[in-house]
């Protein structure tokens, strides 16, 4: 596995930090919502200093989106690819389903292993095209 650099221990989530990913996994059981996605992309957008990053959504737990923070999530510029690690069924349906809601595309991976393979062939570095100001707004 690449070199893992920091971690971030939420009370929701813990975010793995890596040179030009990170891999995010949920606590069992909780509901991400708006307010929890936006923490999350505001620790990376942090950690990352405005550069795109690859983003790894561990999803071998079970938890629930709410399909909304695919549309009001004001971050995903900063983003430059979104794989999705899911190893059940029914966790695979799920996330076609939540495609519906995002423009941005999904890829969905068996493997941790396969995910980062993946990922590391994702160009790096290039500025986010976010602009400020988004993210309070998207949480009323």
């Amino acid at each position: 596995m690449s070199n893992l650099i920091q971690v971030k221990n939420l009370p929701f989530a813990t975010i793995e930090f890596y040179k030009t990913f990170i891999i995010c996994k949920m606590k069992e059981g909780i509901v991400l919502d708006i307010k929890k996605t936006i923490d999350l992309h505001e620790h990376s957008r942090s950690f990352y200093n405005g550069l795109k990053y690859g983003f790894i959504f561990d999803r071998t737990v079970d938890f629930t989106i709410d399909p909304i923070v695919y549309m009001k999530c004001p971050y995903y510029p900063d983003i430059n690819a979104l794989h999705i690690v899911a190893d059940k069924i029914t966790t695979k349906k799920v996330i076609h389903f939540e495609q519906n809601f995002t423009k941005y595309p999904i890829k969905l991976f068996k493997t941790l292993d396969n995910a980062i393979t993946a990922i590391k062939e994702v160009e790096f570095g290039a500025k986010s095209t976010y602009i400020e100001s988004g993210a309070s707004s998207a949480i009323k």
